[in-house]
């Protein structure tokens, strides 16, 4: 089999030659990295192409090859402005709806220079006013985060796709595409504790963005199926999980639209994965109900995960991207790598399984660890 039709029978749970293995290595950015070493084998200038070839010829793992497009732009009215008062970072939107406004602390973790971007998780640390806290904001957001129907907006995204699968072909690999934030982008809007507030105490405005994000969604996933160029689509769900809500809350915010977004991908002949890391056992129910294909990066280590109560419950129709834990494993020994790898085949089998860490490797972790994990990867497959 290629490493394209090994990982997608995977992802459909159907027979493969072997478990494949698909790692995300994340260098993390300069400020993460400062007084850590880089261990990556690849220099901190690699190109993707050559990172590319180290994964395939040199470590002989599996690879998607990243598609992303984006089908948004400013309202042609909008204006932008940055200042810094002191140790805190204003940016400004003038919008035909009025001013939006969001504040951070200014600080050497702060990593996006003078700029405040909508999605980034930096967002929640150092917020001292997020982008969106009422109507009001959201109404003026919907004017600089907006679907941009233009020819060359559309045009652009058409010949990034196929750039993607002109590169993806060449090596036998699928093309894996970006579909959505939800509520991860909404917490990185909002603020963790203060969307979770929101929640609860004004849940229409968070229906209001959800809205707002899902009809971007289903229209990247459109303009991305009509491609032709991608198989497989990820949606992420990092932060949408019982870590911040419960299960009926996921139900009522999330199930309609990722199942319609899942339908969509479906529709044009393309599997859904979905993120999820932690806070996921109170949730399978509502995970089970949604015609998701794929859940990659659940924490294995993570207190309370029973992996098999997570077979029984889904793997009769979910796949997984599952494995070493990043956070307990990779960081802190080789053995607990290669027992977390036989852990999962073990539970998991040889059907619907890739063998990932969860949910990266850092450039910053003993890279000795990941290689344990690609070594027992080998033995076991």
């Amino acid at each position: 089999m290629t490493s394209k039709e090994r990982v997608l029978a995977a992802m459909r749970r159907e027979p493969v030659d072997h478990v494949p293995c698909v790692c995300v290595f994340n260098p993390l950015s300069p400020t993460q990295r400062r007084h850590h070493r880089w261990n990556f084998p690849w220099s901190e200038a690699a190109s993707y192409e050559e990172r590319l070839r180290y994964e395939l010829e040199v470590l002989g793992i599996d690879h998607l090859v990243p598609a992303g497009v984006s089908l948004t732009a400013p309202h042609p009215e909008v204006r932008a402005k940055v200042w810094r008062e002191g140790d805190v970072l204003h940016k400004v939107f003038t919008t035909p709806a009025g001013d939006l406004h969001a504040a951070v602390l200014f600080t050497e973790e702060w990593p996006h220079g003078d700029d405040i971007p909508f999605f980034s998780d930096f967002n929640v640390g150092h917020y001292v006013k997020p982008w969106i806290r009422d109507e009001a904001d959201l109404r003026c957001f919907t004017y600089v985060h907006r679907l941009d129907p233009s020819a060359a907006r559309l045009a652009a995204a058409r010949e990034s796709l196929s750039a993607a699968r002109r590169l993806a072909d060449r090596h036998g690999l699928a093309v894996n595409a970006s579909g959505g934030l939800g509520l991860t982008g909404a917490q990185h809007l909002f603020g963790a504790a203060d969307l979770c507030i929101a929640s609860i105490d004004n849940p229409g405005l968070v229906h209001a963005y959800l809205d707002h994000d899902h009809q971007i969604n289903l229209r990247t996933l459109e303009v991305i199926g009509e491609s032709g160029c991608v198989d497989t689509v990820r949606r992420n769900g990092f932060y949408e999980t019982a870590d911040f809500y419960s299960p009926a809350q996921l139900t009522d915010f999330l199930a309609g639209r990722l199942t319609a977004e899942a339908d969509c991908a479906h529709a044009y002949g393309m599997t859904m994965s979905y993120t999820v890391n932690t806070g996921v056992m109170p949730i399978l129910d509502h995970l089970a109900a949604v015609p998701l294909d794929t859940l990659v990066g659940i924490d294995i280590a993570f207190h309370g995960v029973d992996l098999a109560r997570i077979k029984a419950t889904l793997g009769d129709r979910k796949s997984f991207f599952i494995g070493p834990s990043s956070t307990y494993h990779i960081w802190h020994g080789a053995e607990l790598c290669r027992q977390a790898v036989r852990d999962c085949i073990e539970v998991f089998g040889r059907t619907g399984l890739v063998i990932t860490p969860c949910v990266s490797s850092h450039s910053i972790m003993p890279w000795e660890n990941t290689l344990a994990m690609l070594d027992e990867w080998r033995r076991c497959r």
